[in-house]
């Protein structure tokens, strides 16, 4: 089967990979013999810059290619420009397409918009069956963080780009997602009866597993150990975390340690806690084997969000517990839902120091519960968070969705 991968914030393996849902898609996918072109562009949200001055197809090996599309490039996330940009990039995708192979099925992630609604447009004309995977719910993901004063007025402005959407997972075949919220969302958007399926942002369980077994020699009965591990942007609660840690090592002194490492604007009150706090450690930013090494030793890992975000299942849900981590978490939605239901670790509200500082105190008194939620939380990921497993799934999914497709036509 010809398969298409169109995803334009995805990493691809010429970059530096972080979390590769595509990749390991298509490789995957290549696993069982399928060939894979994956569509992106030249330039690289991340970075903010260009990849390549021009259009350029690089193998990775024999069934697995990259083509990137040359596109406008943005300084700002948000901004005029950036809407431009996407649109410049989907309609010059599109205009790459003909004289390739026809695919048996395309597997687009959503958003940008503008590129789902191109490619469900072009491919409904080439009677080409397309699986939308929705990552985030735009467009209503960006109102919830426009001041509530100018709303209204962003909804005027968006109502075209609603219209798309709805359009979009209409010609569409069938509907992917990260999480079950994003697919009750999608689905408000179209009556069709068409299939659903959830798959999670897996993680090579089988690779960390093997990378932690090299320091199992320095767990130890020690402090309780906490880590924090990821981006020091605004919209994550790192006060309550620097907080929790003050009051903790005042009732329970040298028995908890708290250890932080990223980086972002908050690194300042990071910092100058840490002279304060003797209890918390900055490690700073750290390669992907230290931070194996800092899982490995740590016995609890921290999620604390703002409620204003609409992720509902994060990269560190699977990532933390695939050391057999519990989770302090206090984004309010369907992750905390897991959390509570398979005993995966604890829930708290945004800024609730309180809230955070007794669950902690939880596990200090009862260490059996700790046990109890890392043994639940490392079979929770074996189950619905390896990538070998996930992806394996999603290419059944996609090879069901081109035969009934091909069947119908």
């Amino acid at each position: 089967m010809n398969i298409w991968l169109i995803s334009l914030f995805d990493p691809t393996p010429l970059d530096e990979p972080i979390y590769p849902r595509f990749i390991s898609i298509a490789n995957a996918a290549a696993a069982k013999g399928h060939f894979v072109t994956h569509f992106t562009s030249t330039f690289r949200h991340t970075t903010k810059t260009h990849r390549f001055d021009k259009s350029v197809s690089k193998k990775i090996y024999d069934r697995y290619t990259v083509h990137f599309t040359r596109s406008m490039g943005y300084t700002r996330n948000i901004s005029l420009r950036r809407f431009l940009a996407h649109r410049n990039y989907a309609k010059r995708l599109v205009s790459e397409f003909p004289g390739r192979p026809k695919p048996n099925i395309i597997f687009i992630s959503m958003p940008p918009l503008s590129t789902v609604y191109e490619v469900t447009k072009w491919a409904e004309n080439q009677d080409i069956p397309v699986v939308i995977d929705v990552i985030d719910p735009w467009p209503d993901s960006f109102i919830k963080d426009v001041p509530n004063q100018i709303k209204s007025t962003v909804r005027i402005f968006l109502r075209s780009f609603y219209c798309r959407l709805k359009m979009a997972l209409k010609r569409s075949t069938a509907v992917t997602a990260i999480s079950n919220g994003y697919l009750d969302w999608a689905n408000k958007f179209h009556d069709d009866d068409k299939p659903v399926e959830l798959f999670y942002l897996a993680i090579d369980l089988n690779a960390i597993q093997s990378e932690l077994q090299r320091y199992e020699h320095e767990k130890d009965d020690g402090p309780l150990r906490l880590i924090y591990a990821g981006s020091l942007a605004s919209s994550y609660d790192i006060p309550t975390i620097i907080e929790a840690a003050k009051i903790i090592e005042r009732k329970y002194p040298g028995q908890s340690q708290f250890i932080i490492t990223g980086k972002g604007p908050q690194l300042d009150i990071i910092i100058s806690a840490q002279k304060q706090t003797k209890n918390l450690k900055y490690l700073g930013w750290l390669s992907k084997e230290e931070l194996i090494h800092q899982y490995a030793i740590a016995d609890v890992g921290l999620i604390q969000h703002k409620n204003s975000l609409t992720q509902t299942i994060t990269y560190k849900f699977f990532n933390y517990m695939s050391a057999g981590l519990p989770l302090l978490n206090s984004l309010q939605s369907e992750m905390a839902e897991l959390i509570k239901k398979e005993q995966l670790g604890l829930n708290n509200k945004e800024q609730d120091v309180d809230a955070l500082v007794e669950n902690i105190e939880s596990y200090l008194k009862d260490p059996s519960l700790l046990h109890r939620h890392s043994a639940n939380a490392l079979a929770f990921t074996k189950k619905y968070g390896d990538m070998q497993v996930v992806y394996g799934r999603l290419i059944d999914f996609l090879e069901q969705q081109a035969k009934i497709e091909s069947h119908v036509q």
